[in-house]
């Protein structure tokens, strides 16, 4: 055996560490062993298997998260098949469908604020704690909105929500009618042109420049893969979530209300 086959084992082994250690990172938490893998494997699980192809969407209502008590017209659901994950929770009414994914390992609170705010504006949302496989899990929240009256949806998710949901975009089966990724991570998107340059509609980017998970360059990188992508880059090291609760939260919250104002004139919502 030759040196370079001798060292090949040790250099795949440290390409997976490093890739395991991304798809954590958002939270700090080690990878759980139950979950569906990176969202370059999703992206290309999306692409051969078809959201259309899924089982017509069901849930059992569920307890409210308490980072929801006393908001008006809010409801949860629990996905089928997923014991102690999946659940799904609404707020507001209306056509205009808003999908907040989580990062990593988040839950239904982590875009609370802003939930309650759109909904207080008109906006009809589902924010969730992730299902067993993610792919599922906004889908299934996309099929919920839509089965309460929504017509258009948008999708909003931070770091490595707003990776699967960009990643979705291959399919064309369910595509939204906008999709904003908010810290998004470059190095598991398995992100090409095909994801961005045949989709029509709406697309934002948004970051801090110095956030260490995913700074201006990285935020760069993922947008060669979505050209007509408007990006967004604001001062600061804040990840996801987090930018609209910090010094920047109005100028994120103007960008993020300018692209949904955009998707829905031009969907018609």
């Amino acid at each position: 055996m030759s040196l370079r086959e001798s060292r090949r084992p040790l250099v795949m082994a440290a390409i997976l560490a490093l890739a395991l250690t991304c798809a954590s990172a958002c939270t700090g938490r080690a990878p759980d062993t139950a979950a569906q893998g990176s969202a370059m494997a999703e992206n290309h699980r999306s692409t051969e298997e078809g959201t259309a192809g899924m089982p017509e969407f069901t849930a059992a209502p569920d307890r409210l998260p308490s980072c929801f008590d006393g908001v008006r017209q809010a409801g949860a659901y629990r996905l089928p098949g997923a014991p102690g994950k999946g659940r799904l929770v609404t707020l507001g009414t209306g056509p205009r469908g808003v999908v907040f994914a989580p990062i990593s390992w988040g839950d239904a609170c982590e875009w609370a604020a802003e939930a309650k705010r759109l909904a207080a504006g008109g906006y009809h949302v589902v924010t969730f704690d992730w299902g067993p496989d993610r792919r599922r899990t906004v889908a299934d929240a996309t099929r919920l909105l839509r089965s309460r009256g929504a017509t258009d949806v948008a999708w909003v998710g931070g770091c490595m929500g707003g990776t699967v949901m960009l990643g979705m975009l291959a399919d064309r089966a369910q595509r939204p009618s906008g999709v904003a990724g908010i810290s998004p991570l470059a190095s598991l998107g398995g992100y090409s042109s095909g994801n961005g340059s045949s989709y029509d509609g709406e697309l934002l980017l948004l970051g801090t420049a110095d956030d260490p998970l995913s700074d201006e360059k990285h935020l760069r990188d993922v947008a060669r893969g979505f050209p007509a992508a408007e990006v967004t880059v604001l001062p600061g090291t804040l990840h996801a979530a987090e930018i609209f609760a910090g010094p920047h939260g109005a100028a994120a919250r103007r960008s993020l209300d300018g692209f949904l104002g955009r998707t829905f004139t031009t969907a018609g919502g």
